[in-house]
């Protein structure tokens, strides 16, 4: 058996897109409470998908969401 191993950099599926910094994940965060608060579920799921938000940044999106006053639920709805 021959294995070939390759860097995650390499995967041909994967997308780089550019990082937000913490001041924009806090104004998404902002936008996306906003959203939800109003009744727009879909749009907000496609304004974070849209992001391609890394795991760290989907983190800090949350918590910024929680300290809004969002239940996990609702959360769970725009980044899932």
């Amino acid at each position: 058996m021959n294995t070939h191993l390759k860097l995650v950099s390499d995967n041909p599926g994967s997308v780089s897109s550019a990082r937000l910094d913490g001041r924009a994940l806090h104004q998404l965060a902002d936008v996306l409470t906003e959203e939800v608060r109003a009744g727009r579920f879909e749009l907000a799921h496609f304004l974070a998908a849209l992001q391609k938000l890394s795991p760290f940044g989907i983190a800090v999106i949350a918590t910024w969401m929680t300290r809004a006053g969002l239940s996990e639920a609702e959360i769970l709805n725009v980044v899932l």
